[in-house]
C-alpha cells in the first residue's frame, strides 16, 4: 500500500510539470477585466467649473475623467468662451490622489484630481478648477404611458420578469433578472421579444459596466435591434469622439451628432423613434427611419437606413419582426423597456 501511494504521488508530479511546461510553451491569455456593477474607484466620472485664462473673462469648464486600468486616469478638459481650451491629461492614482501633466499644443499642463471629488489643471495660459458631479438622463425611469406594451417591467427593488422575451437561438431566454430591477447579460445568446412590431416609439434603459482595463468593442458591447436588423449601438464611449461604432451609432450607417454617454455604472436611456421600409416585390423602395434621443440628447434624426446593420437578421424583410437585444459577452444590463406602436 505504501509503494503504491508513493508511485501515484510521483506520477501525479511528473503529470503536473509536464502539464506546466505544455502551457508555457503557449501565448499567455491575457486576463479577462473583471467589470463592476458600479464605478469603484470613486474617480472616474463628470467634473465641472470653471477656466480662469490669462487676460480673458472666467469660461465655463468640464472635464471627463475615464478610467483606463492598473489605476490610470485619461482627462478630456475643455471650455468655451473667448479662450477655448481643450486639452487631455493623463496620470496614475496614489490612493485618492491622482497626479496629472499634459500638453495642448506646445503648452505643458500639470494638475491633479483629489479624493474624486474635485479637479485643478493650470498651465501659463490659466488655471482650470473644477467638483465632481453626477449628471441624470431627463428620462431615467420614465413610466410608459396609457397603451403602451411593457417589454420589461421595472420596480425598484424587484426582479422583473422576462416572460415576454424568449432566446434569439429558441427556448427562455436566459437573461438573468436582478434584484435591483435589471436584467444581466450573463450569456445564453441574443433575446428576442415575443410579440413583433412595425413603426414603434421605444424606452429603453441600459448600463454599460465599468471596465477600465478593456479596449474599443470589448468595453460594456451590446446593442438595440429594431426589427432585429438595424441596431442603435450600446457600448461604454464616455469620454469618446462620435463614430458609428460607438454609442447612440447606427452601426455602419450614421455617426451620433455627440457623444451623450454617461460614465459607465450610471443608468442611461434610449428614446427610438422607428418606421419600417416600404417593400415591394421583395425590394425596399422607401428605407427604415430612426430617431434616437441619447440620454435626452437628439442624436439622430430622420436617419435613412437601407441595409441590415452588422450582426442583425438577414434574409427576406419580415414585417412585423422581434425587437432583439444583443449578447456581446460583456455584462451590461438592461430595465424598463417598453413601447408605443405608432399608427402612421
Amino acid at each position: 500500500m505504501v509503494r503504491k501511494s508513493v508511485v501515484s504521488v510521483l506520477a501525479c508530479i511528473v503529470a503536473l510539470a509536464f502539464a506546466s511546461a505544455l502551457c508555457a510553451g503557449q501565448a499567455a491569455k491575457p486576463a479577462t477585466p473583471k467589470p463592476a456593477a458600479e464605478p469603484d474607484d470613486g474617480i472616474q466620472g463628470e467634473y465641472a467649473g470653471t477656466y480662469s485664462p490669462v487676460a480673458a473673462a472666467t469660461a465655463k469648464a468640464e472635464a471627463k475623467v475615464i478610467g483606463e486600468g492598473g489605476g490610470v486616469f485619461r482627462v478630456v478638459l475643455t471650455a468655451e468662451g473667448g479662450k477655448p481650451l481643450k486639452v487631455e491629461l493623463t496620470g496614475k492614482a496614489d490612493g485618492k490622489k491622482v497626479p496629472l501633466a499634459g500638453k495642448a499644443g506646445d503648452v505643458e499642463w500639470k494638475g491633479a484630481i483629489e479624493g474624486g471629488q474635485s479637479l485643478v489643471a493650470e498651465s501659463k495660459d490659466g488655471k482650470a478648477d473644477l467638483k465632481w458631479f453626477i449628471r441624470k438622463s431627463p428620462n431615467e425611469g420614465e413610466k410608459p404611458p396609457a397603451g403602451a406594451i411593457v417589454l420589461l417591467p421595472f420596480e425598484e427593488g424587484k426582479k422583473p420578469s422576462l416572460d415576454a422575451w424568449v432566446a434569439k437561438k429558441g427556448g427562455p431566454a436566459a437573461w438573468v433578472p436582478q434584484d435591483d430591477g435589471s436584467v444581466l447579460i450573463v450569456g445564453g445568446g441574443d433575446i428576442q421579444t415575443k410579440q413583433e412590431f412595425t413603426n414603434v416609439r421605444l424606452h429603453v434603459e441600459f448600463m454599460t459596466p465599468y471596465m477600465p482595463a478593456a479596449r474599443g468593442q470589448a468595453r460594456g458591447n451590446s446593442g438595440v435591434y429594431l426589427q432585429s436588423r438595424y441596431e442603435v449601438q450600446v457600448l461604454d464611449s464616455f469620454g469618446l469622439a462620435p463614430k458609428d461604432n460607438e454609442c447612440g451609432g447606427i452601426y455602419r450607417v450614421a455617426v451620433p451628432k455627440v457623444i451623450a454617454s454617461l460614465p459607465p455604472g450610471r443608468w442611461q436611456t434610449y428614446d427610438i423613434t422607428f418606421h419600417v421600409p416600404t417593400v415591394e416585390n421583395g425590394k425596399i423602395v422607401k428605407p427604415a427611419t430612426i430617431s434616437v434621443v441619447h440620454n435626452g440628447i437628439e442624436i439622430h434624426k430622420d436617419v435613412k437606413i437601407d441595409h441590415v446593420t452588422t450582426a442583425g437578421v438577414t434574409g427576406p424583410i419580415k414585417s412585423p419582426a422581434p425587437l432583439m437585444l444583443q449578447d456581446h459577452t460583456n455584462p451590461a444590463r438592461y430595465r424598463n423597456i417598453w413601447l408605443v406602436e405608432l399608427k402612421d
